[in-house]
């Protein structure tokens, strides 16, 4: 009889397993045409180039090359959207500035790298692009739930004609477009959190924060959230394609897999067995 209750309470754990990792149903056939594209990282980029990362002309040279193009979004002091990755513009400018302490016009005076590029506008890369070649924007913000962003984010979108999906290492954020944008093609940006040295944030020294922190970790890196915010892509860490969750996610119930981030041609050699989008940068494919 013990054996039964162990039988029945495995069974209902898996069940539960399954139905949190659930991406729903598929809209591949919508996704298919970014997997026609290999997809520029931040544009066609050299940041030792007069063509950095994230900048107007990276990303016409992403599309004079036919190339598709994934960029970053985040809100300036005063509700702006911009393209730009980091939080900061230490690395990029060399100033010590956050870019949520800034206006838009402060960020016309800053300058990328050692280029005459300044951070574009969203709204302005979205006319240069102009439905050229499919585009993936990633939300990036320091808050789980930024309905500021995505609200913004989407009033530029809403009346793009070209073909572009968003995504988000935030579940939430992710979550905000499949309640009010669920036209929207959506994805869900993760890795391996305990294994990804980029990604991973140190435990803290009390032990409730790092049992939160930890269990934080582990539903982010097997997609636990899925039941919630039904992707119709999974955008995985190309170093971590044999996790588990993953692999029971694209191979049980087929949602659409797009590889982060290809950095030479070796690399672009295995990733195309194993994903369906290419996102790419650091070489030419």
């Amino acid at each position: 009889m013990i054996f039964v209750y162990i039988l029945i309470i495995l069974l209902a754990v898996i069940w539960l397993y399954l139905f949190l990792l659930y991406p729903g149903k598929s809209r591949k056939e919508r996704m298919r045409v970014f997997t026609q594209y290999y997809i520029a990282h931040r544009g066609l980029f050299d940041n030792d180039t007069p063509a950095p990362e994230n900048t107007r002309r990276a990303f016409r040279k992403a599309a004079g090359a036919d190339f598709g193009i994934e960029l970053d979004v985040q809100l300036t002091r005063d509700n702006q959207v911009i393209v730009i990755h980091d939080y900061d513009l230490n690395r990029t400018s060399g100033i010590n500035q956050k870019v949520s302490d800034c206006t838009f016009k402060m960020f016309q005076e800053y300058r990328i790298f050692s280029s005459n590029e300044q951070v574009p506008g969203f709204s302005e890369v979205l006319s240069l692009i102009n439905g050229t070649v499919p585009l993936i924007v990633e939300l990036k913000s320091k808050s789980v739930s930024d309905a500021k962003l995505c609200e913004r984010v989407s009033q530029c979108l809403d009346t793009y004609n070209g073909p572009f999906c968003i995504e988000s290492f935030s579940p939430l954020i992710v979550n905000w477009f499949r309640v009010h944008r669920p036209e929207y093609l959506r994805g869900f940006l993760s890795t391996d959190y305990f294994k990804d040295r980029a990604c991973s944030t140190p435990l803290p020294s009390s032990l409730r924060a790092s049992i939160v922190l930890s269990i934080q970790k582990f539903i982010l890196t097997n997609c636990l959230m899925n039941f919630l915010i039904r992707p119709d892509f999974i955008a995985y860490n190309i170093h971590y394609k044999n996790q588990l969750s993953y692999r029971i996610c694209t191979g049980l119930f087929g949602i659409v897999k797009a590889g982060w981030t290809i950095k030479n041609e070796e690399e672009l050699q295995t990733a195309k067995s194993s994903f369906d989008v290419i996102i790419f940068d650091s070489f030419l494919p």
